[in-house]
């Protein structure tokens, strides 16, 4: 059992990570690679991704994920960006190195050398082999499937946000959070490890884990707020190889090529001009949108000026192909192509 014990200044402090974190991701890629995800898509994603993986880069894949521990660490959390993140990990001097070290892996002197080479005895080159072979792994095994990752982690923020407006902190996390539920001001959570975890005024930073399938996680360090990993739900699911785009099949190419346009404002006659359609065909796109509520609409003088809504915005993260480097880009070039001058 894992409990967490808050004080009602760390109710108030709680948040959520606002973007995915890729050091964190990467712990559970490499524990993924060795030993699988139990989700509809992992083993078409290990595949892949073992086939990607440089052979330079297995090593350190290898005992990234080889002594897996039940904890986390804070540090992997501090940003969005890969290379900012190692940067981070690998600078943040040797007494605290070895406190992470001691985080990241369950038994960190043995079978793990690069790590402990860098931290005890500071061997620099230890520390770019590992430094070059996560950034191989990630850019591998994570990477081509991060579109759908932020979309994923996008949702599970806006779905928190939601039960925190109205049902209160308290019930959200015991919502968001799997095996969760309280006892006083003792957040309970089903876990193989036992555990007592005393925020003290730290706070809990939480945040879903693409690539985690197990029981939540936490990490800890002292002065840091405490973090709060599970795994994203079954529903969010990540695309593997070329997949259709499911927001043309629900909406009609042209339809979700205007949504996707209309991230930044656009009036119909732009619509029209850009998606290579009739003002007419732009209007009634424009008009079926606004009455699903995935646009909204102003006038500007003689111009009407259309931008999408918060819901339009999911839809598009939530259904633009990971294999696309700019998504909306894409869908308009396509339907372009397929309709030179079409309605």
């Amino acid at each position: 059992m894992l409990r967490i014990l808050f004080t009602p200044e760390d109710l108030a402090s709680t948040r959520f990570l606002p973007e995915p974190a890729p050091m964190l991701e990467l712990k559970f890629v490499a524990v993924g690679l060795r030993r699988g995800i139990r989700a509809s898509w992992g083993e078409r994603w290990r595949s892949a991704a073992l086939a990607a993986i440089p052979v330079s880069a297995r090593p350190a894949v290898r005992q990234l994920g080889g002594h897996f521990s039940w904890a986390l660490s804070p540090t992997i959390a501090v940003s969005a960006d890969f290379d900012e993140g190692m940067e981070t990990f690998l600078g943040i001097g040797t007494k605290r190195l070895r406190q992470e070290m001691a985080l990241y892996f369950s038994a960190p002197n043995s079978g793990v050398p690069l790590l402990p080479r860098y931290a005890f005895e500071g061997d620099r080159e230890a520390g770019r082999v590992l430094a070059h072979g996560t950034k191989a792994a990630f850019v591998a095994a994570a990477q081509p499937y991060w579109a759908d990752i932020r979309a994923n982690h996008h949702s599970e923020l806006a779905h928190h946000g939601r039960l925190l407006a109205c049902r209160g902190v308290g019930a959200a996390l015991t919502t968001v959070i799997p095996g969760a539920r309280w006892r006083g001001d003792c957040l309970l959570i089903d876990s193989p490890q036992d555990r007592t975890v005393r925020l003290g005024g730290r706070g809990l930073l939480i945040t879903p884990a693409a690539f985690w399938t197990g029981p939540p996680l936490v990490g800890e360090l002292p002065d840091q707020p405490v973090l709060l990993a599970y795994p994203a739900p079954a529903v969010l699911s990540i695309r593997v190889g070329t997949e259709p785009d499911s927001l043309a099949a629900i909406l009609g190419a042209t339809r979700a090529a205007v949504l996707r346009l209309l991230s930044t404002e656009h009036t119909t006659g732009d619509i029209a001009r850009q998606l290579g359609i009739s003002a007419a065909s732009a209007s009634a796109h424009s008009a079926a949108l606004r009455a699903a509520r995935l646009i909204f609409s102003r006038r500007d003088g003689k111009a009407v000026i259309h931008r999408t809504t918060a819901l339009g915005l999911d839809l598009i993260r939530l259904n633009t192909p990971s294999s696309s480097s700019d998504g909306v880009q894409h869908a308009v070039d396509r339907v372009v192509t397929m309709r030179p001058g079409g309605g």
